[in-house]
């Protein structure tokens, strides 16, 4: 027969073990941090700003290690004034991009942002000064290279042919005998 003691026993524990298994469940929050509050950059290239300039998915196409390269990505002015940018890579490769005020710049378009020669093999980062004219305001990025291996910089890389579509040589039909013929 049970006691009183006895069921308030059992009631303490069973409370006891549900609160700790609570506790259990939610301090995984507490201790690793939630994935959708972490900023980053969702692309290949890299991000940052300086001054009223903002960077957007900067990288280098480029098809080897000191071959030419050509950044791609994207600046944005947010001043009501013309901002000149220059970008300098660690190898003293250096590019100047005239932005003008309250606009965006593709660096895909044209006229083409290019380096001489690129210092890291396709894979590998490369360290970028970005330096605002005038206010001095710089910043240092980790530039990652990118090859044309997929499509989308395939283009971007210097050098690399533009596939024409024109066939280089045209299909023939052949016959082959019919079962029961031969």
């Amino acid at each position: 027969m049970r006691t009183a003691a006895s069921t308030r026993l059992r009631q303490v524990g069973i409370v006891l073990v549900a609160s700790l298994s609570v506790l259990g469940t939610t301090g995984c929050q507490v201790v690793n941090p939630q994935a959708t509050t972490t900023m980053y950059p969702p692309s290949d290239g890299v991000s940052g700003s300086v001054g009223d300039v903002q960077l957007r998915n900067i990288f280098v196409a480029a098809a080897a290690k000191g071959d030419p390269g050509r950044l791609g990505g994207a600046l944005f002015n947010g001043a009501d004034r013309q901002i000149a940018v220059t970008l300098r890579g660690a190898s003293g490769a250096e590019t100047r991009v005239d932005l003008p005020a309250n606009a965006d710049y593709y660096l895909a378009q044209e006229p083409k942002v290019t380096f001489d020669a690129v210092g890291q093999r396709p894979g590998a980062l490369i360290e970028m000064t970005v330096t605002v004219a005038g206010s001095g305001a710089s910043t240092k990025l980790q530039v990652p290279v990118v090859d044309g291996t997929l499509e989308e910089y395939r283009t971007l890389v210097p050098g690399t042919p533009t596939p024409t579509g024109t066939p280089t040589s045209t299909p023939t039909a052949t016959t082959s005998p019919s079962p029961g013929q031969g």
